[in-house]
């Protein structure tokens, strides 16, 4: 019998009662099948379903205005909470070196509460712990946040209790509400973001430090403070970048996970998005800054 803490239990509430968004991290193809996971979602109760890629692509945007803005500074990629944390408590020196500028599930939560309405809940999926305190923070966005195993956990006891939705299995209930498909779907590999800044001519390899996991961390705050050439750090805690998250069920080794992350990007072309979804416009007056 499967048993949920008061955590999922209020998520199921919600599920139940409410209306509600999940914000689907775009690790998820570690653990899930696309597209069916979309429709797994619908069938728990989710009213709408969406992916990150929106929102990283409004990162990578205001990241570059400030790069371009500021050529004499060095900047840290704040997308990890825990590195952010890390930073501010082992090396305050830097903190102001951490780009302003939030997350991209913070950032996505913000716009669905904007794009949909306050009314709705939004609730966070992805690999990492830290989200949930991150979550707590941003509490006026973002409702909830699970990681991929509670999502399982959650699923398992709908079904369980014979409460998971009758979906029709079409087309539209396999796709992501407000569809987008962008380079930022590489977001959780460890060099993830600079690579998709350098696609746009922003940095350059020489003047980029990528490092993803603990064993790198004191090497790269060594070579960014002691080295004026290094631009950006593009810095996740776990080893393996957001595919090796410790909410994340498979056990595959990294290389695995990559390829399941390429073959999703590769699938997803065929997608085709909402015309007119994916421009800037839609999110102009947006504050995605970190700082309140």
């Amino acid at each position: 019998m499967v048993e949920l803490n008061s955590e999922l239990k209020a998520v199921v509430d919600a599920l139940n009662n409410e209306k509600t968004i999940c914000l689907l991290a775009p690790s998820f193809p570690v653990d899930f099948k696309f597209p069916d996971i979309i429709l797994d979602l619908r069938r728990m109760g989710f009213t709408k379903v969406v992916e990150l890629t929106y929102a990283a692509k409004l990162i990578n945007y205001k990241y570059i205005n400030i790069i371009n803005e500021n050529p004499e500074k060095q900047f840290i990629c704040g997308n990890c909470p825990t590195i952010v944390k890390l930073i501010e408590n082992q090396y305050p020196d830097l903190k102001d070196n951490i780009l302003d500028v939030t997350s991209p599930m913070v950032v996505m939560a913000r716009f669905v509460k904007r794009e949909f309405g306050n009314d709705y809940k939004t609730i966070f999926v992805g690999p990492c712990f830290a989200k949930k305190t991150e979550a707590k923070e941003n509490s006026d966005c973002v409702d909830y946040a699970l990681t991929f195993k509670e999502l399982i956990e959650i699923y398992d006891y709908c079904e369980e209790k014979n409460i998971l939705k009758n979906i029709e299995e079409n087309k539209a209930n396999r796709e992501f509400d407000k569809f987008y498909n962008d380079v930022t779907k590489i977001y959780p590999l460890g060099g993830g973001v600079a690579s998709s800044m350098i696609t746009k001519d922003i940095l350059n390899l020489e003047q980029v430090i990528v490092c993803d996991g603990p064993k790198c961390i004191e090497k790269a705050m060594f070579d960014f403070t002691n080295n004026t050439k290094y631009r950006f750090v593009d810095i996740l805690f776990c080893e393996g970048g957001c595919l090796g998250g410790p909410g994340i069920v498979c056990k595959d080794d990294l290389e695995t996970k990559k390829q399941r992350l390429f073959d999703y990007k590769e699938k997803s072309r065929y997608y085709e998005p909402n015309e007119n979804y994916g421009k800037f416009v839609h999110a102009f007056g947006l504050d995605i800054k970190r700082k309140k």
